[in-house]
């Protein structure tokens, strides 16, 4: 993994912990989701105008098999969204969050490594490890197992959801953008607008309740919708130059910045379990990067 690509994931990763923080303080449920995808389309639409224009065959170039590729991956990220959403409605972001971010990575490096045939040595191994572990010990460690309260079994129920979809579609889409060679740029644009168009029933049905959502909930859709997209085409684009089984639970770095934001901004406390997260964080990026 070179210099740039890893400075590329750990924007992301930022830029990620941010945009659940709003998701988190928004409470929204459904309609909030077909809010965010909705300003996705809007504000990242004169991007998309523009690469058309210096490329009239941009969307005829997008194959079937691609296409296939960003409806299913569109579903999985509607499930994803859906989910952490409820989660972040019923539990704490200091549980939901880990949790999902832990069993993701856990699980796309696997089939990365199974399906995709990439190489991991010890110390990667071990910094994969390590990341998860450190991610565990942020969300409470073994107290989450043997004090559980509804809100805390609520949170790792969800996250562990939520986690089984974030699998699910950075192993589809770092297929996509890797060995399809399908422009990450395209792939969240698309995948935004199928999500958009798979929710329009629930819109028809809801507008009243989608309206109201949006009188709510405005600032942080459009905070949602601005940044939200460009931290996955960040990572995306790391794909595309190292192992998904690296890039995936190097995103997770991003618990570091919900630490923060978590201890400043939600005051939460336990802080020295959340320093020995960190800890455990920092060397398995340590461990990723030992090639």
């Amino acid at each position: 993994m070179t210099l740039t690509t890893f400075f590329l994931v750990v924007l992301a990763a930022l830029l990620h912990a941010s945009w659940n923080l709003l998701a988190k303080k928004s409470g929204g449920g459904a309609a909030f989701v077909l809010l965010g995808n909705a300003v996705v389309m809007v504000l990242y639409s004169p991007l998309l105008l523009i690469w058309w224009l210096h490329s009239p065959s941009l969307v005829a170039d997008i194959t079937l098999k691609q296409w296939l590729i960003m409806a299913v991956s569109a579903a999985v990220h509607i499930g994803y969204s859906l989910s952490l959403q409820r989660g972040y409605q019923l539990a704490d972001y200091g549980v939901v969050y880990p949790v999902a971010r832990g069993t993701g990575p856990l699980l796309s490096s696997v089939v990365a490594i199974v399906f995709f045939g990439e190489a991991v040595n010890v110390f990667s191994g071990l910094g994969i490890l390590a990341i998860v572990a450190g991610i565990f010990v942020l969300a409470g460690g073994l107290r989450l197992f043997s004090e559980p309260s509804e809100r805390s079994r609520a949170g790792i129920r969800w996250g562990l959801t939520t986690g089984l979809f974030i699998a699910v579609y950075t192993a589809l889409d770092g297929y996509a953008v890797k060995f399809l060679a399908l422009s990450p740029l395209l792939l969240d644009y698309f995948s935004n607008f199928l999500r958009t168009i798979f929710m329009l029933p629930m819109f028809v049905r809801k507008r009243h309740e989608v309206r109201k959502e949006w009188r709510k909930n405005g600032k942080y859709a459009l905070g949602i919708g601005a940044i939200s997209p460009l931290a996955y085409i960040l990572v995306l684009y790391a794909m595309q130059t190292a192992p998904i089984s690296h890039v995936a639970p190097l995103r997770e770095i991003s618990m570091l910045f919900a630490a923060g934001f978590g201890a400043r901004l939600l005051k939460e406390e336990q802080l020295k379990e959340k320093l020995l997260g960190a800890g455990l964080m920092v060397l398995g990026v340590i461990g990723l990067l030992w090639r």
